[in-house]
């Protein structure tokens, strides 16, 4: 209970972080980085490999030319975070704002924080030592460009460059001269406008007067990990504390002394601040998001070599108030069980320097030059495993419930535009729901290059009990979100350009899979399949039938393609003609969810459609309407006459279909009969019902 009552409190907050524009803007813009931190991390590892023979290698390698490169490298990525960090974030923060300018929002904001920092234009600005005061002149700048844009700025009536350009004048000029005004006004009562600069100028004066202590040292974790949570470089707020009051000695083993920077480094921020690697092995370990598994598999290898802004920003650690607790907790845990470790004479005193990049299990040997600091990694590595793992469990269990309301919504979204009859955008929408569009197209990618859908059959059965055919229907189970709505399914893959491969893996799973039947039972079962509009007017579709029906070497009619009555109304003559030719092949033509539409009925005088599904609003209206009887009781009149059969979808009770059967209806699909199955089921199914011995 107490476990459930926590969650929900963290969902509550997490759910308010989400729809704080702002801290998404921060995330999304971190979440842009990852290229950038991804070849900053690696080129720094690549430089410093706490390996002699490497390192002399390296600075002789080409002349030296490879060790600057990979200098240059770094310099670029890490040196510049700052100025990446702005950029990203700001842009951001205006595609969520819905603002018709933010692309020049970056160029705005940039401008404002030059400014705000004394209008240097020194490279020193962009480094990390300067990351939070670009975080809060980031967010401050984009908001009151932004509110200004949006306010004030209405008469702007074209999309044109230099409409948006003339249109930014304003906004940028407001957001440029506050910040100047700011920069004047912290220099004459602080003398300092790097907020960074002046937590390490307080945090100095707080740690003055300390020992090196227990104390000291839980108290001096504890702020550099809060700080480090918030955005704020806490490895460079209070490196004057580590190398100060903390500093390295020979002599500190024989002194007694057990808290040194070494200490640290090696027995509790191995893997970077907050003791990462144990986060990267909880995730590897539980975490079922293909996304968050990839950026830890990427952010494994900088860990190991104590390198963590890749997963700090990447992950993200940040404001993420799920990793709160732990990120705090672990590595405190951690001093206080390697403290005890040395204090009992377990291990000894880290009295060697070690160079920071040394990976764990080496960096605990050679600090201590005990294989029992290596022992003592290991338990402190476990340790902080087991603390981070339930935290990882709850963020999981956060955004599955999270991704099933949104797929949810996304999917009502879809339900509606089939009312309306027009489909909404789901991919470019700058909000949640966006984001969450983006990241089912994306797994549906993914699902689709790895063989993760399925292909349903729900049954048609005639009157007499007899088999007719199958449909054949889409299913995605994610492994998040459980099976998706199909239609939702097919919105997606038509916005990220997916269709053309989602309808080729639909093709060709029914015909093999009809084809397996007909070999294994001789049965020439008849399957239709949807096609959507984009399909039909692809040039080579009738190209890519013809091979599926060569291939598997179907029988004649055992293909059926569904269109439904909207698509034949806006037919061509060009997609008459590609009707024709899947005639030809011997393909059936299913007109779905028919309902007298006169261009229809000239479809079907032509002999184009030989089967037509009625419209599932007929049917579930037999009963209770009048005029549904009536055009069904039309419809089969026409199909006497122009002989098409007719099937009637929906089918969920004794009496629709008693009332069907009185109609003249007599091939069915739906619930009374059977749901969809999978193709298992159906060879099961068929052979329970004694269609095949």
């Amino acid at each position: 209970m107490q476990t459930s009552a926590f969650h929900r409190r963290m969902k509550h907050i997490f759910s308010r972080i989400e729809n704080n524009r702002a801290l998404r803007a921060i995330g999304q813009g971190m979440t842009l980085c990852i290229p950038i931190l991804t070849v900053g991390s690696f080129a720094l590892i690549l430089k410093s490999l706490p390996i002699e023979a490497y390192q002399a290698f390296l600075a002789q390698a080409m002349g030296g030319t490879l060790l600057a490169l990979l200098t240059y490298i770094c310099a670029a990525t890490f040196d510049m975070i700052g100025l990446y960090f702005l950029l990203a974030i700001s842009y951001s923060y205006g595609r969520l704002s819905g603002s018709k300018h933010y692309i020049l929002l970056p160029a705005s904001t940039l401008c404002a924080y030059l400014v705000f920092v004394g209008g240097s234009l020194s490279l020193e600005v962009f480094k990390a030592a300067w990351l939070f005061t670009i975080l809060v002149v980031t967010i401050g700048a984009s908001a009151l460009y932004i509110a200004i844009d949006k306010r004030v700025l209405r008469r702007a009536q074209s999309d044109s460059p230099f409409s948006q350009a003339v249109s930014s004048i304003l906004p940028t000029a407001v957001v440029v001269c506050f910040f100047v005004l700011l920069h004047a006004l912290l220099y004459a009562l602080l003398g300092e406008a790097n907020f960074q600069l002046l937590l390490t100028s307080l945090f100095a004066r707080w740690f003055e007067h300390l020992g090196r202590s227990l104390g000291s040292a839980l108290l001096f974790v504890l702020l550099m990990h809060l700080l480090w949570f918030f955005g704020i470089h806490g490895s460079n707020v209070l490196d004057p504390i580590a190398r100060g009051l903390f500093a390295d000695s020979i002599t500190l083993g024989a002194q007694g002394e057990i808290f040194s920077k070494t200490f640290f480094d090696t027995m509790v921020f191995f893997g970077g601040c907050g003791t990462l690697l144990c986060l990267i092995i909880a995730l590897l370990v539980t975490h079922s998001r293909r996304d968050a598994r990839g950026v830890a598999r990427m952010s494994l290898a900088p860990v190991l070599f104590n390198i963590n802004e890749l997963a700090m920003f990447g992950l993200p650690v940040v404001l993420n108030p799920f990793m709160l607790i732990p990120f705090i907790v672990t590595p405190l845990a951690l001093t206080l069980t390697s403290y005890g470790a040395v204090a009992l004479h377990l291990v000894p005193a880290a009295c060697n320097s070690v160079e920071w990049t040394t990976p764990i299990l080496l960096s605990g040997y050679a600090a201590t030059g005990s294989i029992a600091g290596s022992l003592l990694q290991l338990f402190n590595l476990a340790l902080g495993v087991l603390i981070y793992l339930p935290f990882v469990r709850m963020a999981q269990r956060h955004e599955r419930s999270t991704l099933c309301e949104n797929t949810q919504r996304l999917t009502e979204l879809v339900q509606e535009g089939e009312t309306r009859g027009r489909q909404p955008a789901l991919l470019g929408r700058p909000d949640t729901l966006g984001e969450v569009a983006k990241t089912l197209g994306a797994d549906l990618q993914h699902a689709l290059r790895t063989n993760q859908l399925a292909v349903y059959y729900q049954p048609q059965i005639r009157q007499d009990g007899s088999l007719y055919g199958v449909e054949a229907l889409l299913r995605w189970k994610h492994p998040l979100a459980g099976f998706i709505y199909p239609p939702l399914v097919v919105a997606l893959a038509r916005e990220s350009g997916q269709l053309e491969a989602l309808s080729d893996f639909v093709n060709d799973r029914a015909c093999r899979q009809m084809a397996t039947l007909y070999q294994q039972y001789a049965l020439p079962l008849h399957v239709s399949v949807n096609v959507a509009p984009q399909q039909l007017e692809a040039a080579d579709f009738s190209d890519k039938i013809r091979a599926l029906l060569e291939r598997y070497d179907l029988p004649e009619g055992t293909l059926g393609l569904e269109i439904t009555e909207q698509t034949a109304l806006s037919s061509s003559q060009l997609m008459l003609e590609r009707l024709l030719s899947l005639r030809e092949l011997g393909v059936h033509l299913i007109l779905d969810d028919f309902g007298m539409g006169h261009s229809t009925l000239m479809h079907l005088q032509k002999n184009s459609f030989t089967i037509v599904k009625l419209d599932g609003a007929l049917v579930r209206d037999l009963l209770e309407n009048d005029r549904s009887r009536d055009i069904i009781s039309s419809i089969v009149y026409l199909s006497r006459s122009l002989k098409f059969d007719i099937v009637a979808e929906y089918v969920e009770t004794a009496s629709q279909r008693d009332a069907l059967h009185a109609l003249g209806c007599d091939i069915y699909q739906g619930f009374l009969y059977s749901p969809a199955l999978s193709f298992a089921q159906l060879q099961a199914y068929i052979k329970q019902k004694g269609y095949i011995q």
